[in-house]
C-alpha cells in the first residue's frame, strides 16, 4: 500500500501523487492532519467523482499529540480502478 501525505500544496499535485501511487499498488492510503483534513477530503471526492470506477474507501479518524496539543488525524484507505478516457 502506498501512502500520500496531504499538506498545503495545490490539490492537483495530490491527485497526481495518487495516480502515481495507484501505478504501484491497487490500494493507497491518504493521510492528513489538522487544517489539511478538508484538503484530503477534497482529493478523495475529486478522485471518486472524476477519475475512479468502483471506488471503495475506509476512513479512520484519530488524534496525535503535537507540540503539547492534540491534533486530529485522518487516514483514508482507497481502492479503485481508473476510468477509461476517450483516447484509451
Amino acid at each position: 500500500m502506498e501512502d500520500v501525505y496531504i499538506g498545503s500544496k495545490e490539490i492537483s499535485r495530490y491527485i497526481t501523487a495518487c495516480f502515481v501511487a495507484f501505478t504501484k499498488s491497487s490500494k493507497i492510503r491518504i493521510i492528513s492532519r489538522g487544517n489539511h483534513i478538508k484538503r484530503a477530503m477534497d482529493v478523495l471526492a475529486i478522485l471518486i467523482r472524476e477519475h475512479l470506477d468502483d471506488a471503495k474507501y475506509e476512513v479512520k479518524i484519530g488524534s496525535d499529540t503535537l507540540d503539547n496539543r492534540n491534533v486530529t488525524t485522518l487516514e483514508i484507505i482507497l481502492e479503485g480502478t481508473r476510468k477509461k478516457t476517450k483516447k484509451e
